[in-house]
């Protein structure tokens, strides 16, 4: 390899031979290291939010065979990644709506400008609303009647990036964080809270980041059996190494507190209640192989562990320590909760398929029946036609899933699930989307049938003594909602958007009634870089 002239430096003639070759080597690595910050320059490291717009018409043209060299059930993206990926797409080969949805793509996630002597600074500012006829934002499992608007917005957030570091700050305010009916509340003041907030630093095939922001281990809008963008972002630290085959990913979370092994403070510690507190940590691996873009397996599994002088573990956060078979190995930590995952994603022309099988626990219940296995099981199959989607989806929830017999063990965060908000239920549903941008640009429209059966246990509840009689699925008096409805998307620039879903919910042992969610916002990016000195 040859470098320009000046980053070469003559050896004196009193140098050894030893030292002229040890400087030629450090002038080697320190070129390498030049070359590749200026690549890590070219893109943005910022991770995409979870929530984000951006995701829908992402998953559509993975569905088509676009974007495949990104993870599909590995969220959030990175900007940059995803910008990579859209430069590879041959245009002429799209059809109208395609075409919108990679402009739109392009608008929204184009990098600034960068050089190894410049770093990139930007604000961001995002305004919405929801606003539903029920407390819970959820129209299949409505709580209430009134008609609620649930605002939300960024009261501040800021980045900063240099070659391959990135701290961006996001200070977010909602409503709904005072009035979910689910969950802790998780802002005081000003209803705002750290919702995505993280230092990182990130390479080809190794990044680390720590901060406050969501995952998602499963496809956008899909559910997720082990991490899923349900539960609040939490405070924890992410690692990843490998590459587009094989890859494994290790994350670290610190959770509330519980108070007496009875209930949640919202509280990581907090020892000001009588009888001290129950820490609580979740931690998380994945291991994918991925042979060809167009099929993927994963292995996964997950734990929470808790004491009173609980703290983190490293042992957790090694993404190649199976803490599945190795967790009650000393040093151990008071008391665990695991978790075993496969997910399996599979492409063939214009079928996209995945799903993944957890098991929580097999239990011998010689009191009150035979062997159960606790488990979840979750998929999808959606067919891609040319200017529609065709969607098939299945969630199957067993029981006990995601309980334990210590309330601190329960796979909960805030008190929303953080995998499922819900246990003992089993929830199919069926959809057709429409693309009408030929007619009208940015316009989605299309019906959809869901199918709720929901049990009597909650994760939530009092893990059952052996002897009580428990189903395994659909346990009690089982609930039937049946939904009819029509969603519409609106979003003919990549700034603003309105989303809208109607339907009409026919209840078993309750009175029927119309459901309707409208959704606005706008998202708007100011960025510029900054010279750091003169050449």
């Amino acid at each position: 390899m040859r470098f320009p002239h000046e980053l070469i430096v003559p050896a004196r003639s009193t140098y050894s031979s030893l030292q002229g070759r040890m400087l030629r080597i450090g002038l080697l690595l320190g070129g390498l290291f030049i070359l590749t910050v200026d690549l890590v320059l070219a893109q943005s490291n910022r991770f995409l939010p979870t929530g984000d717009h951006a995701y829908e018409y992402i998953v559509r043209l993975q569905r088509r065979g676009h974007l495949l060299g990104l993870n599909p059930t590995a969220l959030p993206y990175q900007r940059g990644e995803v910008w990579d990926a859209l430069s590879q797409i041959d245009t002429t080969q799209l059809n109208h709506s395609e075409h919108h949805w990679v402009d739109l793509l392009r608008k929204k996630l184009r990098p600034p400008s960068m050089s190894k002597d410049r770093v990139a600074v930007g604000y961001t500012f995002m305004a919405g609303t929801d606003v539903i006829n029920s407390d819970r934002i959820d129209p299949v499992r409505p709580q209430g009647e009134a008609v609620n608007f649930y605002w939300h917005g960024t009261a501040a957030s800021g980045y900063l990036e240099a070659g391959p570091a990135v701290a961006e700050m996001s200070v977010f305010h909602s409503r709904y964080y005072d009035r979910d009916p689910d969950g802790i509340d998780a802002g005081l003041r000003l209803m705002a809270r750290s919702e995505h907030s993280y230092v990182g630093w990130s390479q080809r095939r190794l990044s680390a980041y720590m901060g406050r922001w969501d995952l998602h281990w499963g496809t956008p809008g899909d559910a997720s059996t082990i991490i899923s963008s349900n539960a609040r972002s939490r405070d924890q630290v992410w690692l990843r190494l490998g590459g587009d085959r094989v890859s494994v990913t290790a994350v670290l979370s610190e959770l509330d507190s519980a108070t007496d092994g009875r209930y949640y403070t919202g509280r990581a510690a907090d020892d000001s209640v009588k009888f001290g507190s129950t820490r609580r940590f979740h931690a998380a691996h994945r291991w994918d192989y991925r042979p060809t873009k167009k099929f993927m397996l994963s292995f996964m599994e997950s734990a929470i562990y808790s004491g009173p002088s609980s703290s983190l573990s490293l042992k957790y956060l090694n993404p190649v320590n199976p803490f599945t078979f190795v967790v009650d190995n000393v040093p151990k930590n008071d008391d665990n909760n695991g978790f075993l995952a496969g997910l399996l994603w599979a492409q063939f022309k214009r079928l996209t398929i995945q799903g993944q099988f957890m098991v929580d626990d097999i239990r011998l219940q010689s009191n009150t029946g035979p062997e159960t296995i606790t488990f979840v099981l979750t998929g999808s199959a959606a067919y891609a036609l040319p200017k529609a989607d065709l969607k098939l989806t299945l969630e199957t929830v067993t029981s006990r899933a995601y309980n334990a017999p210590q309330t601190e063990g329960q796979y909960i965060y805030l008190n929303r699930g953080l995998a499922t908000q819900f246990s003992d239920y089993v929830h199919t549903s069926l959809f057709l989307e429409f693309y009408l941008d030929r007619r009208v640009r940015g316009l989605r429209l299309g019906p959809k049938m869901d199918l709720l059966l929901q049990g009597e246990r909650d994760l939530r509840q009092p893990f059952p003594v052996k002897s009580e009689s428990i189903q395994n699925l659909l346990d009690g008096d089982v609930k039937r909602t049946i939904r009819g409805s029509m969603r519409l998307t609106y979003q003919p620039m990549h700034w603003w958007w309105i989303a809208a879903d109607g339907g009409y919910n026919i209840n078993s042992g309750d009175s029927n009634r119309f459901i309707g969610l409208l959704n606005a916002g706008i998202l708007l990016t100011l960025e510029q870089t900054i010279k750091l000195w003169d050449s």
